[in-house]
């Protein structure tokens, strides 16, 4: 009896939720193609599937985000359809969503640039500096334009010893970080032509 008192409760609990899901679902996708077009999918299309499931944790809906990059293909789940760049922008939208909703502490971005570069990489960029003025943002990339963004600098790199492999990490000064991002621009041989590059990035990530 009391089982069954309970499970009542929970269903009444899933169907609100289900109730708020459903009334949030029109906002979130508009929100969405806010965020995709000025990130280069100018004609994104973006949609949020609920089906009803059993009930679990989570309560009794299947969410599913369905996406299309061009007007003239069928939305499908985002893992299905969209190239490792759309993807990357696509995450890097919604957790921008999630993270002004809710209020994260702290965010992590592992790579988040995956398959754009240029100018699309300066625009993720500025998402995530503009992240930053609420929320903790750990960035981890190759793209120098995203690197000149962050406030902070770190550089991440492996030893290797007898006994094993260590990972190490440390803030890099002003001249550093200068050095560290024309090596990002131009390889192993820095030139004073990425030396330039990289201060007018970091000049103009500070702005």
């Amino acid at each position: 009896q009391k089982a069954n008192e309970l499970l009542k409760k929970c269903t009444e609990q899933a169907a609100l939720l289900t109730q708020q899901r459903t009334k949030a679902i029109a906002e979130v996708e508009q929100k969405m193609l806010e965020k995709l077009v000025p990130l280069g999918i100018p004609n994104a299309r973006f949609k949020v599937n609920i089906e009803p499931k059993p009930l679990s944790n989570d309560g009794c809906d299947k969410i599913t985000f369905l996406f299309s990059a061009n007007k003239s293909t069928d939305l499908q789940p985002v893992s299905l359809v969209a190239s490792g760049g759309e993807i990357a922008r696509v995450m890097l939208s919604l957790k921008a969503l999630v993270s002004g909703a809710v209020k994260l502490p702290t965010i992590i971005f592992d790579e988040i640039d995956t398959g754009v570069s240029g100018t699309m990489a300066e625009r993720m960029g500025r998402v995530m500096q503009r992240m930053g003025q609420t929320a903790q943002v750990l960035c981890i990339t190759h793209l120098p334009q995203i690197a000149a963004l962050g406030k902070v600098h770190f550089w991440v790199h492996k030893q290797e010893s007898d006994t094993g492999t260590t990972s190490n990490i440390r803030a890099l000064s002003d001249e550093e970080r200068v050095q560290e991002i024309a090596n990002m621009l131009s390889g192993a041989a820095i030139t004073d032509a990425a030396l330039a590059n990289a201060r007018q990035l970091l000049t103009e990530g500070a702005q």
